[in-house]
């Protein structure tokens, strides 16, 4: 077991937290237990997540999205109260990282990605508020397009919207997850072949052909899920808690 306020102090450090200016509330939103012993992990939460958490009698419901952004909510009703309920009758805390989950160098969503792909990131791009999020990742032998896109869908388990318009072989990968497509110019000025991301615009796909980089659509969720794991496996070695990850796609 580990204290609570001790676990979301190590996240924040971890995270290095303070250096973002985000649209999210990052760290604890709802507290519940004093201590921790199961930790739960989810891309969002969601009525269906935090009801799933308590079934598995988590302690802590730790996810990418969480419920609270910009100012916060204005009142405890509807949807919120109905969201909020369950956490707090069953003491059941949430916790969550945005933007330190998407940026870190290892444990983040952009950083997983390209390991899970097998290359190797080599440069931060797409500042949010000062701070780069993505990935710059290099391949270690040129891989053709088509086996790029293969192994994308294999990790996502979902075939990909794919927008062409660089080249054949693919060397270097811009690695944005969830809604990246505003960082295309940016990719291709750095000389990637590729934007991986999770969601596209509607102007996307022409100004791919223009820029001469090919976008590869993989889903806001689907490119999010290895943040919340990789962390949930960190947490584990380090306090020796039970975790389990609560998988809930999602089309978009």
């Amino acid at each position: 077991m580990v204290d609570l306020h001790e676990l979301v102090r190590y996240c924040d450090q971890l995270l290095d937290t303070s250096r973002f200016r985000d649209a999210a509330t990052n760290g604890l939103q709802v507290e519940g237990r004093p201590t921790v012993r199961r930790l739960a992990v989810a891309v969002s939460a969601n009525r269906a997540t935090i009801e799933r958490a308590i079934a598995w009698d988590a302690d802590v419901l730790l996810v990418h999205h969480g419920l609270f952004w910009g100012d916060g909510l204005r009142s405890v009703s509807g949807l919120a109260r109905e969201r909020l309920r369950p956490l707090l009758v069953h003491e059941v805390s949430l916790v969550a990282y945005h933007l330190p989950l998407d940026a870190h160098p290892e444990l983040g969503n952009n950083a997983q990605l390209a390991f899970a792909l097998g290359l190797e990131p080599v440069e931060p791009f797409a500042q949010v508020a000062g701070q780069s999020i993505g990935w710059v990742a290099q391949a270690a032998e040129p891989r053709t397009f088509e086996d790029f896109v293969r192994t994308v869908a294999h990790l996502t388990e979902r075939q990909p919207i794919v927008l062409p318009g660089g080249p054949p072989v693919v060397r270097r990968v811009a690695i944005l997850s969830g809604s990246g497509a505003s960082a295309l110019e940016e990719a291709a000025s750095l000389g990637c072949e590729v934007l991986l991301t999770g969601e596209a615009r509607e102007t996307t796909m022409a100004l791919a052909r223009e820029l001469g980089i090919s976008v590869i659509v993989g889903g806001h969720e689907a490119t999010e899920r290895l943040g919340v794991q990789a962390l949930a496996r960190h947490l584990s070695a380090t306090f020796g808690l039970e975790v389990a990850y609560l998988h809930d796609p999602n089309p978009i």
